[in-house]
């Protein structure tokens, strides 16, 4: 009975703490909370949440004003960035590097790379920021370096359903494998039928609307938008607006 009893409170204690993880989601942005000042504004998707494969893991949108630095040259300690332009372009220094990225743009700054972030032109830059640690650090002599990719790096490869972006596919700090690509969805099509992965997964609208299956629920998000998609959990995405829907598709275990 003594064991029996230890079973069931593995079970309990097991339940609670993948119902504290974060769940499968949408993020709709324009009804978040936004905070502002001279230089930016800012909407927290959220901080510093637990996954199955993520320690900490956080989302924000800023928006940077005409002639601002997000802030002093700095470098994650612990964590990595990736980074998505929405509007404007943004001058990056990695490692004494320095690049304009324009929308559509994807920054991957791998744990301990040198950064700093420069709005130099004369409108707003819009730009996503995930930062996050995994439980498991990937190998370091498989990481890589940090990466810029502009949009018009990315060539589009056209198929019956609409066409496809292939943006990054790599270890990095810390994932053996970070995959990330955009897709372009034809209006009425479905992405796929609903499956599963053991890879967690954010999509985060472009252009469009849509409505992502997760689970036994259905949310819906259009531009600016974001879901999370856990690991092995049932999921599609269906273009419910008219025209297209274009939206990144990011995958890390």
């Amino acid at each position: 009975m003594k064991f029996n009893y230890c079973l069931i409170l593995l079970f309990v204690f097991n339940l609670s703490h993948a119902q504290n993880m974060l769940q499968g989601n949408v993020y709709n942005l324009a009804s978040l909370p936004k905070m502002e000042d001279e230089s930016r504004a800012f909407r927290q998707l959220f901080k510093n949440e637990e996954t199955e494969f993520l320690e900490k893991f956080s989302i924000h949108h800023s928006t940077l004003k005409p002639v601002h630095k997000l802030r002093p040259s700095h470098r994650q300690k612990d964590a990595e960035e990736l980074i998505i332009i929405q509007e404007g372009t943004l001058t990056v220094t990695l490692e004494n590097q320095t690049k304009e990225v324009g929308p559509g743009g994807v920054l991957l700054i791998l744990k301990g790379d040198e950064q700093q972030m420069n709005n130099l032109g004369k409108e707003n830059v819009s730009y996503y920021v995930l930062i996050y640690t995994s439980k498991q650090l990937a190998a370091d002599n498989d990481k890589g370096i940090s990466q810029i990719v502009n949009w018009n790096d990315v060539a589009f490869k056209p198929h019956e359903k609409g066409g496809r972006r292939d943006f990054l596919d790599r270890p990095t700090s810390m994932f053996n494998r970070l995959e990330m690509h955009v897709t372009t969805l034809k209006e009425g099509l479905k992405s796929h039928d609903p499956h599963k992965h053991v890879p967690e997964e954010i999509i985060l609208i472009v252009d469009g609307q849509a409505k992502m299956q997760i689970g036994d629920k259905f949310y819906e998000g259009s531009k600016g938008d974001l879901f999370f998609l856990p690991s092995n959990q049932y999921h599609n995405l269906t273009n419910i607006g008219t025209g297209s829907a274009t939206y990144f598709a990011f995958q890390f275990n």
